[in-house]
């Protein structure tokens, strides 16, 4: 057909014609004495055609970063940086990027695990740990995997555990902050000490090493990241 003769059936059936949007500001409503539910409508955008396009953009994003890898790879750590506390922005990127140059142009998994703590009288400890994919093969072929993880995977073992890294002095004052009864205690204290986590300083003392001040906050913070993506499950009451 035509688009002249279209337009003039147009013209002719001006009730055919689509009618402008018209938005209604939100200042201009509170000087009407009443709003129709169609004007109302008319003020909301809609929320499926919004849907429509954040996907259509992202598909479009999605398409651009596989036909450019390269720059996919050279933002990814700076998009990541940029969702840390402004504070270790900086820092968060410039690991980030020196993972991603340690596994090169080929595939591969780099992870740095690091903390420091500041203790009673100024005593710092920190503590690293690097881990490479090939690291993962040995650790998952490792018959011992199962009682290491059994060993921190105890919510009394890991307060007892922060009890003594938090100062507690005396088996009576770690019992009291971490909860446990003296068979709890000292049964969870012969399994620290067993793992070389906990060590004997005097009569009735004990405090944490290294090796367990940093598994206590590696347990934690990979604890608190999982928690953060994946929700734990509710217990069904009893």
């Amino acid at each position: 057909m035509d688009h002249r003769r279209q337009y003039r059936q147009a013209r002719a059936c001006p009730q055919q014609r689509p009618q402008p949007l018209t938005w209604l500001s939100p200042r201009a409503m509170l000087h009407r004495k009443y709003v129709t539910t169609e004007e109302i409508e008319m003020t909301l955008p809609d929320l499926a055609q919004v849907e429509a396009q954040l996907r259509r953009l992202a598909d479009a994003l999605a398409a651009f970063q596989r036909a450019s890898p390269g720059l996919e790879a050279e933002e990814t750590p700076g998009l990541v940086a940029t969702a840390a506390p402004p504070g270790l922005r900086g820092l968060v990127s410039q690991v980030l990027r020196s993972l991603e140059a340690r596994i090169g142009d080929g595939e591969g998994v780099q992870v740095l695990v690091a903390g420091v703590r500041r203790g009673p009288g100024g005593h710092t400890t920190a503590w690293y740990e690097a881990f490479a994919e090939e690291d993962a093969l040995k650790i998952l072929g490792n018959p011992g995997l199962v009682r290491s993880l059994e060993l921190v995977a105890n919510g009394e073992r890991l307060r007892l555990l922060f009890a003594l890294v938090s100062g507690a002095s005396g088996s009576a004052e770690a019992m009291a902050r971490s909860g446990l009864s003296q068979g709890q205690f000292y049964h969870h204290l012969r399994a620290l000490e067993a793992a070389g986590m906990v060590r004997k300083v005097g009569r009735d003392q004990h405090e944490p090493t290294v090796h367990g001040t940093s598994t206590l906050f590696t347990i934690l913070a990979v604890v608190d990241y999982i928690a953060g993506r994946t929700p734990f499950p509710e217990e069904e009451a009893g």
